[in-house]
């Protein structure tokens, strides 16, 4: 069979609106082959001619194809830019492409006749020639039979003309159709104008054309951008609108792309030619930037950019990277060996900012980010780039949508910080005033709390705003709180959070849907909490620790208002269903570093150490008063006749220091719990025997509870018997189906961490504590299983009993007191 190449050009228009003349032109190029041969018959494509001629479609001479080469027909395939190039030589707006074969399959016979078959395949797409998108694709197979060979392969062939012919035409059909029913789809380059232009243009062209619905950028190349434009209309009505504004001139159109410039840049334009890739930028986003997360950016995707390679080949060497202009010294960028044929890619580039810059920056401000993609293809490098505006916040913007960077405002390093929270702190140290029995986290916030409030800041408000779906908020960084002596809940927040965290107590920001304050670690275990206050609603069990919540906008109130408030806050919106997000500090420093602030403020005067020591010492009076009143409003159960009540009752009293009002409650339940709290009353007033007593009588009532062998070892531990201590322990760490339970249980679950840290503690009422942890820590050496721990129970029963008389009368008596202070919150109550 004779070689050779045969191609069909083809021009149509598809029936949308009974108009012919807005029909697309379309140029159809197929590449036939019969057994691997290329054929001169052009069989396919006239069976499309009569196919689409028969729908009323218009036909180019075929004589104007005849330069059209296979190679062109291959490249065409897999390069859209090919594809354009070869559609806009023959004037066609949209290009159909692809290939057909058919082989010989079978000989058979039928009544004594031979006949041969052939089975054919083809396959055909449409390509829009102006944007190189692909609206349509069609995959046929089929076989006829006939007595000659040639005849079989004909019939073969025009069957996959006609089938593909019918079903393109059908999918063409539909994408016409929805163009006309609803917006369409035209591309829009702005050519020969600068970024800053064409990024003013991208925003000014749907405000201002109403029959633009949106811009959405393709790519950026040299002096043009080309954009898909979502338009309420025809290219004719697009052209008209635009041509009406003085700024902008059409330097060229097709049926589904306008090329626009300005008056100034007309010429220049003329001679460009924005032209597709192979490698598209299918995505691009930007956040805006907060200048107080410019650590944050360093190490986290700031910007987002998908690429797809649409060719056939494998792209290679493929380089993105982000720059701005003014705020970055150097591009970010990231490399990848090559992309495969219709993939993605998506890049997530971090960037390190100009700290300085955005920190001069008082008011938002925009700028142009340019991302730059470089690439090899057919072995030649090639290059594109997109331009987008960012928004630069101020320096002390916030989105609350991302809540988490509140920790870049907390700057507990910053030299004004420092002075501030030291000076504070080292005013009342030596103030015998403020010998309190509260916990010294908490001693040290009243401190921190009345210093702030003796300096005097003056509450300012300022409302959040919505922008691009954030929820944006102002800021002030604490020396521009402290200098200005002015702010609202957040900015007292960062400061006291700042002040606390800089003396080493914890913090947490409490973020409600329109308010936010803190609270702070005592460092007290759930189990004491009745050391912060006998209602437990006064405080937040988080991190198996107790808090304390303030609000913060209070700062010119007495401590405990502010506590009380705080509190009662913090319940009515999680017990009436509100939105509460706990912001670790700590954590949120460590995902979003506060940066070394250049920020000049005015210096800051602390006040006066005598006015902060009166402040604190009238704070912790009304602290223990407001005790008091909750304590006397508990002391109606004390006579009830529910053991359950009274138990609660005496307990509270007994943890207040109400000793011989608790004991007059406890004394006629007679239960296995209220003998341990009769014990635990007698071990905190120094009278240990009696306290091992009733310890020995609650084992005796009850020998499962872990909690009371706990606390009789504290007994013989203060009786200067640690031997026995440690035994004592282990039996109560058995008690337990594992350590896990029992050290949470009994409040032992930070012993691990307490013997690095709190050893070292030099205090004289810490001395004991030290001590204490080494002894749990031998426990721990030396745990019987459950099951096999009854007999250590009893020795340790039986051997206190053996040992009693002569504890009693030759041993010592009482312990000292100072170790009972530091005994005091390892006792296990039975509530």
């Amino acid at each position: 069979m004779k070689k050779s190449l045969v191609l069909a050009i083809l021009v149509f228009s598809t029936v949308i609106a009974q108009d012919k003349r807005d029909w697309p032109r379309v140029m159809v190029v197929l590449d036939e082959k019969i057994d691997m041969q290329s054929v001169d018959a052009r069989l396919v494509a006239t069976k499309i001619e009569e196919v689409l001629l028969e729908k009323g479609f218009r036909l180019v001479d075929k004589d104007q194809f005849a330069n059209v080469t296979a190679r062109d027909i291959a490249l065409a395939e897999s390069n859209p830019a090919r594809a354009k190039e070869i559609g806009l030589r023959y004037g066609a707006e949209w290009l159909i492409i692809g290939k057909s074969e058919a082989t010989f399959d079978a000989e058979k016979e039928f009544y004594g006749v031979k006949n041969y078959e052939y089975a054919g395949k083809g396959s055909a797409k449409v390509i829009i020639t102006d944007t190189g998108e692909m609206i349509a694709v069609s995959s046929m197979s089929g076989k006829k039979s006939a007595s000659g060979r040639s005849s079989a392969a004909n019939l073969c062939m025009q069957l996959l003309g006609e089938n593909l012919a019918k079903d393109l035409y059908v999918k063409a059909r539909v994408r016409l159709k929805e163009e006309a029913s609803g917006p369409r789809i035209i591309q829009i380059a702005l050519l020969g104008i600068d970024d800053k232009l064409i990024a003013r243009y991208e925003q000014d062209l749907p405000k201002k054309s109403p029959i633009i619905n949106n811009l959405k950028l393709r790519y950026f190349e040299k002096d043009g951008a080309v954009y898909e434009a979502s338009v309420n209309g025809t290219m004719d009505d697009l052209r008209a609108e635009l041509l009406n504004r003085d700024d902008l001139v059409v330097v060229g159109f097709t049926g589904s792309r306008l090329d626009l410039s300005t008056k100034e840049n007309a010429e220049k334009a003329r001679g460009i030619s924005a032209a597709s890739s192979s490698l598209d930028i299918t995505q691009f986003g930007v956040e805006n930037i907060f200048p107080s997360q410019v650590n944050y950016y360093a190490y986290n995707p700031l910007a987002s950019i998908e690429i797809e390679n649409t060719s056939k080949s494998e792209i290679r060497n493929v380089k993105v990277s982000i720059f701005i202009p003014g705020y970055m010294a150097l591009p970010s960028e990231q490399i990848v060996q090559s992309v495969v044929p219709g993939s993605k890619q998506t890049f997530k580039l971090a960037a390190t900012l100009d700290a300085k810059q955005l920190y001069e920056l008082s008011a938002n401000a925009t700028a142009q980010a340019k991302v730059e993609l470089s690439y090899t293809f057919n072995n030649q490098p090639q290059t594109r780039s997109l331009v987008k505006p960012v928004t630069l916040y101020s320096r002390n913007t916030i989105s609350w949508r991302r809540g988490e960077s509140v920790g870049a405002f907390v700057t507990d390093t910053d030299e004004s910080v420092v002075q501030f929270a030291r000076y504070v702190v080292g005013s009342i140290g030596n103030d015998e005033k403020l010998k309190s029995k509260l916990p010294r986290n908490v001693v040290n916030a009243i401190a921190i709390w009345d210093g702030i409030r003796a300096y005097g800041i003056n509450y300012v408000s300022d409302p959040w705003k919505t922008a691009e779906n954030d929820v944006l908020d102002l800021i002030s960084y604490p020396r521009e709180t402290l200098a200005s002596k002015a702010g609202d809940c957040d900015d007292s927040s960062v400061l006291i959070a700042s002040c606390l965290e800089n003396i080493g107590i914890r913090t947490k920001f409490i973020a409600t849907s329109d308010h936010i304050f803190i609270m702070f670690d005592t460092d007290v275990r759930p189990k004491n909490g009745y050391m912060i206050s006998v209602n437990s609603k006064d405080y937040v069990v988080d991190e198996n620790t107790v808090w304390m919540p303030l609000e913060t906008t209070m700062i010119n109130q007495p401590f405990v208002k502010a506590w009380m408030t705080g509190a009662s806050e913090y319940y009515k919106n999680t017990e009436g269903g509100g939105k509460v997000e706990l912001i670790d500090t700590r954590k949120a420093k460590a995902a979003f570093p506060p940066a070394n602030l250049s920020l000049s403020t005015k210096t800051v005067s602390p006040p006066p150490g005598e006015r902060i020591a009166q402040l604190a010492a009238q704070d912790l009076v009304d602290y223990e008063y407001a005790q008091s009143q909750m304590l006397s409003s508990s002391a109606e159960n004390l006579a009830s006749s529910n053991p359950a009540e009274r138990n609660k009752a005496g307990v509270i009293q007994a943890k207040a220091g109400s000793y011989d009002v608790a004991i007059q409650a406890l004394n006629p339940l007679n239960t296995p719990g209220s003998m341990n709290n009769l014990a635990n009353i007698y071990l905190l007033k120094n009278d240990l025997a009696t306290a091992q007593e009733y310890y020995q009588k609650s084992m005796q009532a009850d020998s499962s509870d872990g909690g009371v062998y706990l606390n009789f070892g504290l007994a013989r531990y203060l009786a200067g018997s640690t031997d026995d201590a440690v035994e004592s322990f282990q039996v109560a760490i058995s008690r337990f189906d594992s350590r896990e339970e029992a050290f949470d249980i009994l409040g032992l679950e930070r012993v691990t961490e307490a013997l690095g840290v709190r050893a070292a503690e030099q205090s004289e009422r810490k001395v004991a504590k030290s001590d204490i942890f080494e002894l749990l820590s031998r426990t721990l050496q030396s745990v019987p299983e459950r099951g096999k721990s009854t007999a250590q129970a009893s020795r340790v029963r039986e051997k206190y009993k053996n040992e009693q008389n002569r504890f009693v009368f030759g041993g010592r008596r009482g312990a000292d007191p100072t170790q009972i202070a530091g005994v005091k919150e390892f006792l296990y109550w039975k509530e």
